[in-house]
């Protein structure tokens, strides 16, 4: 399997009430409509959206409309500090949520068996249900491996690529980027790349230090993964597939739909990087490499130098300063290859020197030795 699942949302209508003792002890408040034409009390009692905790700042969501439970949430984080690994299957990611529901004496989802065509009015596409579990949302993600330091130059490049007739959006802060439509919108498939120890670091970072202590196995573990992720430069593929794009594909009906074919798709996806050609350029100012060589002590100094060398490029006289002054900042200068007392040649002058260039080259991303992966969770039928 080429990648694993990263986020599910999944409903079910059981077509039976859920006993009012049982969403007491779960919910604090719910609600009962009543058609405004006709008086008439709708049955079933809505709630809102419970967010049930686990021991690792990991939670998932529940939410109950007469007969019908939807949960959203990650699973392959369920009951884990972190999710740089998960499952790779809907069936695991599943179990996972009906393990929570059955602990809390929820009805569990069952798998579709058949599916069924209602009335539609006349011009509207005919409309399809089933007698399971129908998933309203799939994130599927695969990690790759850029090596220490590349990520930023890495998501740059691939911003400048289209997918699936979308335009690449990169981000302010350099470490994600995004592909939506020309109107900004993303009706079927939200793709995205981003850099895995930066999302590790703003979303859990501080929540899993401060809960189990800077000191703790949980922490340390953690602070293994994150720098396990920097220094091999992770980044993570993730298509978030909506329920239109899922009702399209006919990828919705657990238990009938075949999963098989979001192979292709994330592997189109994860290797169009394949097209393109990266590469690190590291680059240096003029104030960089007089301090970077030892050629002043200071970065002011540095700066007021190359100030004078700009004055310089701009064709300004630069036999209008004291003696002294032209003279020092010219000594300095000469050091690293301008001579501001000869005309400046604009063609050939560069105010950046290139120091380094180098390919970057990506890989599949292996889990470390000490990971740990997703436990196989008692499944429940």
């Amino acid at each position: 399997m080429s990648f694993f699942i990263d986020w599910l949302e999944i409903e079910q209508d059981f077509r039976i009430e859920i006993p009012k003792n049982v969403l007491c002890s779960i919910f604090d408040f719910g609600m009962i409509g009543i058609h405004l034409d006709s008086g008439e009390m709708q049955t079933g009692i809505r709630t809102g959206t419970y967010r049930h905790k686990g021991s690792y700042c990991d939670e998932v969501s529940i939410k109950i409309s007469g007969t019908v439970i939807r949960m959203s949430g990650n699973p392959s984080r369920w009951g884990r500090v972190e999710n740089l690994f998960g499952f790779t299957s809907v069936d695991a990611c599943v179990h996972c949520f009906n393990n929570i529901l059955s602990s809390l004496k929820l009805p569990t989802f069952t798998r579709c068996t058949e599916i069924f065509y209602g009335q539609s009015e006349d011009g509207k596409k005919v409309h399809k249900f089933s007698n399971g579990a129908i998933i309203k949302r799939l994130d599927i993600t695969t990690n790759k491996a850029v090596g220490r330091g590349n990520g930023k130059t890495f998501i740059k490049a691939l911003s400048q690529m289209r997918y699936r007739n979308s335009i690449g959006k990169l981000h302010t802060n350099c470490c994600t980027v995004d592909w939506l439509s020309k109107k900004g919108n993303a009706n079927l498939i939200y793709p995205s790349c981003y850099i895995k120890h930066e999302e590790l670091k703003i979303h859990s970072y501080d929540k899993i230090k401060n809960k189990f202590g800077e000191n703790s196995e949980e922490f340390k573990y953690y602070k293994q993964v994150y720098d396990d992720c920097e220094e091999n430069g992770v980044v993570r593929f993730e298509q978030k597939l909506k329920s239109r794009y899922l009702q399209r594909e006919n990828l919705c009906y657990w238990g009938l739909s075949d999963y098989s074919k979001l192979e292709n798709l994330q592997r189109e996806f994860a290797d169009m990087y394949k097209n393109l050609s990266v590469n690190k350029i590291e680059l240096q100012t003029i104030a960089e490499q007089l301090v970077s060589k030892g050629i002043v002590d200071t970065l002011r100094q540095a700066n007021t130098s190359a100030f004078y060398a700009m004055r310089w490029v701009s064709g300004e006289d630069m036999s209008t300063l004291s003696a002294g002054t032209f003279n020092r900042h010219r000594a300095v200068l000469r050091k690293i290859g301008i001579d501001i007392a000869n005309p400046c040649d604009t063609e050939r002058f560069q105010a950046v020197q290139v120091i380094s260039c180098e390919q970057i080259f990506v890989r599949p991303f292996k889990a470390p030795d000490f990971y740990k992966y997703p436990s196989n969770l008692r499944l429940v039928a």
